[in-house]
């Protein structure tokens, strides 16, 4: 399961975009129509947006900010939660409106939400004129072509290719310093809540190859920093080549890129391969994000999750003792069907254990299709919500312990941008991905080395001498 982004992503106008061009000739239309791509959920999809806006663009169409000017509304989906289906829901039917004032609009939902629900999403929003799933974007282009030729009727495109990666396709990114490569997709673990294996297939990974080449692409493009994606990302496999032997590779085969993240690990696949070549640095940044969902071993074992918390916890025993600074994350969840209230404060107690620096919680909600769907949602809606603001409170006050035992510490910052509260202060990250404020002028990318003199909120903040900045 992958980190949810409280904020939204708009794939905006050409000049916002890293130009690419390597992805064959421009097809040619007698009109360049518009398009507004928004995107709703998790890194993997802020990927898929980038593919689809890098096949929208070979096919001849142009991307904008703005979805009033647009000829074709792309909204790009996330399905994990109840919540997320919501929102795109709401945002659907208020484009409706949109649509009513231009008729000639085409609605196109794309993702996991379109996977999931196919024919009866244009039920729900009558207005929706396309459907698309994770594995058919490259007919993408087609489908609109032919809308906008005035060949109307609501379409979907939900079978696809299951062992499609777009492996072939580079993305159209973002200015920035971080570029996401996703070196897999789907998902083999069926956990019982989720319904990510239903939406984007099983699993199948690329080729180290192909992988370093569109790593090493990234950072010709300027991107200081790589995180790899994967739904399970350490389960990655290519003949002979696990995960860790990729680290190894990109880390030996990549010109200049200075940083290199992952994200999400499967607690039961995490190695002791694994957690040496994080020991050993590098660009391998100490940062690990490793779900623990629950601290019941019968919870556990109802959400099909393959491991108990003692094995958890040895793990993360393994991680702090070898992996130095390391900034451990994680999933936790509330709620699930049958949770009492004793095994609930077993997760209290996971967390203290495990002392996360930060941790993503959320209340359970049944998803449609999937084993847990078939258990009686037995923990009340209130008895949830306590239960959250429970586990939100127990995170604050751990993330907040972490970030006081900084202070005094020497890190190094990759700089991103300037800070939106203080113009005088720049924004960046450690190699641990702790966010940290830093008095002075820099550009976009610098690297500094300085010392955390104090914690501003949720972030850190320290100073640098500008003779220490590593100028790239």
């Amino acid at each position: 399961m992958y980190i949810m982004i409280q904020s939204e992503t708009v794939i905006g106008s050409q000049s916002d975009l890293k130009p690419n061009t390597k992805n064959g000739v421009i097809i040619l239309m007698s009109q360049v129509y518009k398009v507004f791509l928004h995107t709703y959920g998790c890194q993997m999809n802020l990927y898929d947006g980038e593919l689809v806006g890098s096949l929208l663009q070979s096919g001849g169409f142009q991307l904008i900010s703005q979805p009033e000017e647009a000829d074709v509304i792309l909204i790009n989906t996330c399905a994990v939660r109840d919540h997320a289906e919501q929102r795109v829901l709401g945002r659907l039917r208020t484009l409706g409106a949109l649509k009513s004032r231009h008729p000639q609009l085409v609605i196109g939902v794309l993702g996991c939400m379109a996977q999931r629900l196919g024919e009866d999403l244009k039920k729900q929003v009558p207005t929706v004129d396309l459907v698309l799933g994770p594995d058919s974007y490259r007919s993408l282009s087609g489908l609109l072509k032919d809308q906008l030729s005035g060949h109307h009727g609501y379409l979907i495109g939900c079978s696809g290719n299951p062992q499609e990666t777009y492996g072939d396709v580079l993305p159209t990114r973002r200015e920035g310093i971080s570029a996401f490569v996703a070196i897999m997709r789907g998902c083999d673990n069926f956990c019982s809540y989720c319904v990510v294996p239903y939406a984007r297939g099983r699993e199948r990974s690329r080729p180290p190859d192909e992988v370093l080449a569109e790593i090493q692409s990234a950072v010709e493009d300027g991107f200081t920093e790589v995180v790899l994606l994967g739904q399970n990302v350490n389960s990655y496999h290519w003949e002979s080549t696990d995960f860790a032997t990729l680290l190894i590779a990109i880390a030996a085969g990549v010109k200049d890129l200075r940083r290199l993240r992952f994200m999400t690990s499967h607690p039961r696949d995490l190695s002791d391969k694994l957690i040496e070549v994080m020991a050993e640095g590098g660009i391998v940044c100490p940062s690990l994000h490793l779900p623990a969902q629950s601290g019941s071993d019968r919870i556990l074992e109802l959400m099909n999750r393959g491991y108990t918390v003692s094995q958890y916890l040895t793990k993360v025993e393994k991680l702090r003792a070898r992996v130095e600074s390391l900034a451990l994350s994680t999933d936790l969840m509330c709620g699930f069907p049958t949770e009492s209230e004793t095994e609930f404060e077993q997760t209290l107690n996971l967390m203290r254990t495990a002392r996360f620096d930060d941790a993503f919680t959320f209340k359970y909600s049944p998803r449609p299709g999937t084993k847990a769907a078939r258990l009686k949602d037995d923990v009340p809606e209130e008895v949830k919500i306590e239960r959250l603001e429970r586990m939100i409170a127990v995170t604050r006050a751990l993330a907040d312990e972490s970030r006081s035992r900084m202070i005094g510490q020497k890190v190094e910052a990759l700089l991103e941008n300037v800070s939106p509260r203080e113009a005088s202060e720049w924004t960046g990250r450690t190699r641990c991905g702790r966010v940290i404020l830093v008095p002075g002028a820099f550009r976009r990318g610098d690297i500094v080395n300085l010392q955390v003199e104090a914690v501003r909120g949720f972030s850190l903040w320290g100073q640098v001498n500008e003779s220490q900045i590593q100028v790239e």
